[in-house]
Order: structure tokens, then sequence, then C-alpha cells
């Protein structure tokens, strides 16, 4: 029987599809009610057909359970409380699993290829093909009213905190909420046919356009969108659901940028990561980013406090993908056909996980092995080992052959240098009758070394060694080892013919390593650095732009430190790429050694949000003010009816507006680093009535007309006497004038007269002579 993809996505529930067998420790029967750690995950181990429960903080099995599937079907867990959800994303088959049970107590075959989101007792599917928006019933997997159609193809969407569902959707450049299964006003994020993708940042909806580079905050206020640096425009890695408020987002080339979606703040690292590797999306615990390392099976570990790479941690060791995520302040790394993972704790503590152990936990434990798993493999990866210098052991033959009374030969000698101290290491000369009585180590002018220790080698098979402190960097040293003996004529003592090697005395740098950089807000870009290896050498460290070229009116750093560059003056609507050259001295010499990696930054933040915005009505206007934002180089921009350009102050006034109505204005502030995000206030020129007396009319009655002209009597006020009256607005009208006063005037007030309205001529009545400030005009 045919199924659509979609019946409202949901179709009849399946019985077996997925056989789930209680199998825990030391509990007894699978109709037990069984109690799970709170600080755990489910984990899928798929080789042996099963999803495990761990306790992170003791990286210990407590539960597992047995499911009918094929090894190579891809099974993605949904857990949210005791909301746990197993989505076989080869099948399109979603079964739930009741944690108390241990047992599956619903199943329902959803469409290949959808997305199940639940969270918070909520729960979604979304088709990004057909653009089909279903909410649904997480216990019972049943559809929660009707379906809802966008326009596809639609990107994944995420639950904020409110159980709002967000979904992006390309063709429209919007994100458009849901809530209890109800489509809600959509915000415009980016452009149509803009590239999405979005992260739900400590429930905030957070969306890359990597269109337009932009990154799109939505707040109850309003969208803020912050400016990204290039290195992550396109089709950047990004973590579905961050619980901090930091989004970290991992460029194709290994540029790693940290968003902080409070403040707008962008930092800039530059990560050597392995060459022709995959990664996955990079995950945040407290300051430290864990990116998957999918070729290794391990995550890359980079504390952005200190600006290092801490050791990596190997999860299955082995080329495969890995499932990463955050779960209640914990961070699980799994491999999910295989029987290892990882659990890391807020302070940083590893705890490895033995997905097939059998017994119970605590007890003695018989791990089944994982074919084809590998183990921990410890050390640097792609080291290349101690690949020393020395020659051959065996000192040379002699050209010709010697004869019984000739001295001994030179020996052969290796002098490296390292930090101001060079080591010299020789083997024993070749003699014949004369045998060495010691060693000594001569300079180039064969004079010896007045620092070397010891000053005399002993003759031994094994050889000897020398060393000399306190030398300088960058020229280079000559080292002579000769041997000593006696004279069998004449007794004396003798020095042989040296052998000799030339070194200086420190090794060459590295270049410079671990760069970050972060705008400062006023300017400037602070670009932070760390030594690279055998910086002994180094004379100073400059600053230099993309191509390598220093960076003018920034002063080089001395090896002495500190580490860190501030280049000021900078203009707020660009960015800035910088890498950091290592200057040295070799060899009597001078070299260089630039980073491989790049940091980008702008000199500014995201300007902060305006505060007291208030817009007040004038007659066709609006007066609007408001308390200043704090950023660098920004200005303020007004939307709303006949708004104007760019402002510079924390006033401006509109003029041309229609009387009687209520006008919607945003505020934000802007610069080249993004915006503030919007704020709004309502300018109201709703008519404001107001009392006055009426005047000159002792003469003969006032007449209250009907219309802004001498015609069409509604009314009058006695002669004499004078009342108060409600004036609505003023209208033009019949010019009169005045014979009491000998005053003229077209305009007439509009008045409250015995229930209705009625016209009588400014020229009758106290008050405004014409429309102005808070007197409007009528508007009809």
């Amino acid at each position: 029987m045919r199924r659509d993809r979609v019946t409202g996505q949901v179709a009849i529930g399946l019985v077996g599809v997925l056989i789930v067998s209680a199998l825990v420790y030391g509990v007894g029967m699978a109709s037990s009610r069984y109690k799970l750690s709170d600080v755990g995950a489910w984990l899928t181990a798929t080789g042996k057909g099963m999803i495990v429960h761990a306790n992170g903080l003791l990286g210990k099995v407590d539960g597992k359970t047995q499911i009918q599937a094929a090894p190579n079907h891809r099974i993605k867990i949904i857990q949210d409380g005791n909301t746990v959800l197993l989505v076989n994303e080869t099948t399109g088959v979603v079964s739930r699993i009741d944690p108390s049970q241990l047992k599956v107590t619903q199943s329902q075959r959803f469409g290949i290829g959808l997305q199940i989101v639940a969270s918070g007792g909520v729960a979604y599917t979304l088709d990004p093909v057909r653009g089909l928006v279903q909410q649904i019933d997480p216990v019972t997997l049943a559809p929660v009213g009707r379906a809802t159609t966008l326009t596809p193809p639609i990107r994944p969407g995420g639950l904020d905190d409110r159980g709002t569902f967000w979904v992006p959707t390309e063709q429209t450049g919007r994100l458009v909420p849901f809530q209890n299964g109800v489509q809600g006003r959509p915000v415009q994020v980016a452009q149509p046919g803009a590239q999405l993708q979005l992260s739900m940042v400590a429930g905030v909806p957070t969306v890359l356009d990597t269109t337009s580079g932009n990154a799109a905050i939505v707040g109850p206020d309003g969208v803020r969108k912050v400016a990204l640096l290039t290195s992550v425009r396109d089709r950047p890695r990004i973590p579905a659901k961050v619980e901090g408020q930091t989004l970290p987002i991992l460029g194709r080339g290994g540029a790693l940028v940290l968003l902080d979606t409070g403040t707008g703040r962008l930092t800039s690292a530059g990560l050597r990561l392995p060459q022709r590797h995959t990664f996955g999306a990079p995950q945040v615990l407290g300051p430290k980013i864990f990116i998957p390392d999918e070729t290794a099976g391990a995550l890359i570990v980079y504390n952005s406090t200190t600006g290092r790479f801490e050791q990596t941690i190997v999860v299955s060791g082995k080329p495969g993908p890995l499932d990463v995520f955050v779960k209640d302040g914990m961070l699980w790394a799994n491999d999910p056909s295989g029987d290892k993972a990882v659990s890391v704790d807020q302070n940083g503590r590893r705890h490895n996980i033995q997905k097939y152990t059998d017994k119970v936990p605590g007890g003695v434990r018989r791990p089944i092995p994982s074919q084809g798993a590998g183990g921990d493999r410890g050390g640097n990866p792609g080291g290349n080992g101690d690949q020393g210098g020395n020659r051959p052991g065996r000192p040379g033959t002699p050209k010709t052959k010697p004869k019984p009374n000739d001295p001994p030969g030179p020996p052969t000698v290796d002098a490296t240098g390292d930090k101001q101290t060079v080591t010299v290491t020789f083997r024993p000369s070749w003699r014949n009758r004369i045998v060495p009585t010691g060693y000594v180590l001569l300079n180039e002018k064969n004079r010896p070394w007045p620092n070397a220790d010891p000053p005399m080698a002993p003759d031994s098979q094994g050889g000897g060694r020398f060393t000399v402190t306190g030398l300088e960097c960058g020229r280079p040293y000559v080292f002579r080892v000769a041997a000593k003996y006696k004279d069998p004529k004449s007794g004396q003592p003798r020095t042989a013919r040296p052998g000799q090697d030339s070194t200086s005395a420190c090794k060459e740098p590295a270049a410079p390593k671990n760069l970050q950089a972060r705008g400062n807000n006023d300017g400037s870009v602070t670009v932070t650095f760390q030594q690279g290896d055998n910086p002994a050498a180094v004379r100073e460290y400059v600053l230099a732009d993309e191509a390598s070229r220093p960076v003018q009116n920034v002063q080089p750093v001395k090896r002495s430190g500190p580490f860190e560059f501030r280049p000021t003056g900078l203009d707020c609507s660009l960015q800035y790429k910088f890498r950091v050259i290592a200057r040295y001295v070799q060899n009597g010499g001078s070299g260089s050694a630039p980073s491989e990696e790049l940091v980008e930054a702008r000199p500014c933040d995201a300007p902060t949000k305006p505060t007291s915005f208030t817009a007040s009505g004038v007659n066709h206007g609006a007066s609007l003010s408001w308390s200043a934002a704090s950023g660098h180089d920004f200005k303020y921009v007004v939307e709303g009816p006949n708004a104007p350009g760019p402002v510079n102050g924390t006033s401006t006034t509109i003029t041309n507006l229609v009387n009687n109505q209520q006008h919607t204005y945003t505020l934000k502030a802007v610069n080249g680093a993004g915006d503030s995000g919007p704020i709004t206030a309502v300018a109201d020129l709703s008519y404001q009535r107001r009392a006055y007396q009426n005047k000159a009319n002792n003469q003969t009655n006032t007449l209250i007309r009907s219309q802004p002209k001498k015609d069409g009597q509604i009314g009058s006020i006695p002669k004499g006497e004078y009342r108060s009256l409600t004036v609505i607005c003023q209208i033009r009208g019949e010019s009169v004038t005045e014979s009491e006063t000998g005053e003229t005037s077209a305009w007439w007030n509009r008045i409250e007269w015995n229930g209705g309205i009625g016209y009588l001529s400014v020229t009758l009545m106290e008050g405004p002579r014409e429309p102005g400030g808070a007197m409007f005009e009528c508007a009809s």
C-alpha cells in the first residue's frame, strides 16, 4: 500500500518495526521500572544492535537496549528529559522509548529525510523538500493539528526555550515561527534567495546568512545583525544548539570565529588543523571548543581563553562519523557504530565509556571488543620521531694505511645548538699503537674552549660529549675535537689532527602560533600570539598583513614579550587580516618565519541598542528622541513613515505625516560591524482635544456652524455669554473678519457641540490661531 511521505507527516503505527528488549544490569525483568542517572545520555552502538544509557560523571553504562536494525542503519537519538526518540534515518521509522521501562512504547513511519525535533514536551517534523511543517505529540507520535506548507526548500529548524519552532525559508529569506503548531508572523532575516543556517544559541534563534555575510540574532524587539568575517562565509560548520551565548563557527579552511550573541563581538582564531580531514560542527563547553575530526576519530580541543590547543581526545581512533553534542553542561562524543564514547564535564575531566560492557557498573566488567575499533592513539599524530643528525658510529678508514706509530686520527664530530647551548658529540679516533689519553674541544683557532664541559673527555669506545653554554644566537661557531696522546719518542703530550663541525647556538625558530584577533570597539584590534618552537634566536616579532607586509605604525615586539599587537586608527567598515612574522638571526645572516595561519577582525563591535526611545506627535509630524547607544563610529537609522536618512545625534523630527493616525518607528544604531537591533516607538497623532473659551460675544449671539463657513447654523451662544468649548482640531475654511475685534482668519475650530460636532471661527475663540504643535489640523 502506497504511503504518502507526509500524511500530516505521520502514518499508522507500526508494530515490530523496532524491537527493544531491556538489559539493565542486575535489575531483573523488563517489566521493572528503572531509574537512570540524571547526568547521562543515550548513545547509539549500532555495530552490536544496541543503544545504551551512560552516566557521564562516572563514565559507565547504566542501561542498554537491543534494537533490531541493520548495522549499517543510521540511528539518531533525540533526547530531552523523558522524551527519548529513536530516528532510523535509513528507513524513516521513529520510535519512542520509555526510559522508566526501557522499551519502545510507540513507533511510526515518517518520510525518509525528514527532520524530527523535540524539546520541552513539544515536537515537530519538517519535510525540507516539500516544505511541510507538522506538530506531533512526543508521546504518541500522532499529528497535532494540520500541517503547514511553506515555500520549499526549507532549512533545518529549531525549538527555542518557549517551545516556538523556527524554520528558515531560503526562497523568502524569512524565519517562520510556529507556536502550538500554528504559524506566526515571519521575521525577515535576509534577502530572498540567501543561504541560511540556523542555530539556537542560549535559546535564541541565530541565523547565518552566508550570502550577504551576516548573522541575524532574533530577539523580542526584532533582528540584530552582525557582519561575519570572510573566512566563515562559505557554508561554515555550526552546531544546531548551543547552551551558552557563544556560537562557534568553523570555516572550511580551518578558521574558527566565536560570535558572542549577547554583545555581537567576534573573536577570530587561526587554527592549524590537519589537512584533508573531515570535520564536524564545533561544540562549546565553557571556554573550550571541541572540533570533531572524523578522519582521526578524535576531538581537537581549543581553549579560547588561553589561545592554546589542549590534548586531543581520542574517541574511536579511526575514520568515521562522530556524534558530538552538549547536554546538561556535559559534552558527549560517541562512535555511533562502535564501542567507544567519551564524556567531558565542565572542569575538563574526561571519562572513557565502553558501551559493550556486560556486567553491573562497579563490578567486574568484561567488555566485548568492537570489530574494527581502534584504540587510543596517544602522542603527536604524524610526528617524525627522533631524527638526529648523528653520523655513522664507526670512525672512517684513513685513505692510506697507518703506520704503527702514527698518531690517532680525527674523530667524527657532530655539533648541535639549542637555547644558546651547543652540544658536541664525537666518535672515537681510529688508532694503531698509540692510544688517546683523552679528547679536547677546540675553537676555529685551535684553542681550547674556555667554558667547555668537561675540559677533557676520556677515551671511550662509545665516544664522548662536550657542552658549551652562554653562546650567542645567530652566529656560526666552529667546534673541533682532537685526541690528546703521548709522543712515543719524546714522551711529550701532543694534540692530534682534529675533526670538526660548525653550528649556531640556537635552532632555527619556528613560526609564531595560536594567533587570536578581536576588535576593541575603538578603532583598534588586539592580535595575540604565542612563540613558536626554538624562539631563542628570534630578534623581534612583526605584525604583517595578508601579503606579509608589515603593518604601518605598529612597533615590533621583542622576544621578551608581551606577545600582543594593537594596531589603531582602523576603519570600522573594513575587515583586516593579520599574520605574525618572527625575525631572527642565523649563521651570521637573517631569516624570517611567518605564521601560516591568518586571523581577521574588525576594529569595532556592533553598537549597543539605544534606550528611552520616544515619539511625540505634533501637527503633521513627530519629534523623536532617545538615549545614546555605545560603540564606535556608528550612526542611527530610523525607519518608518517619512523617516530621514542616517542620524548622527539623539533626536530627529519627522514631517508631512497624516494627522489622527498612529505612526510606528524603529530605531537602531549601525556601523560596519553590524547593528544594535531595533527598538520601537509609536508617534500618536490622534487629535489632542483641549478646552478654550469663546470671545468677542458682546454685540450679537455667536452662531455655531455645521461647516467651516458662514452658513448652516446648528446652534448659538447668547450675546454676552462666555463658556468653555472643547476644540477637536482646526480646519481651513471661509475667511471671515470679526467686526468686534477686527481679526481676519480662514481657520475654523472643529468643536464638540451637543453630542456632535460644530464649527466656530478662531476669531470668536481663545487659543491657537492656526494649527501647530499640539493643535492638529483636521485630517478631513
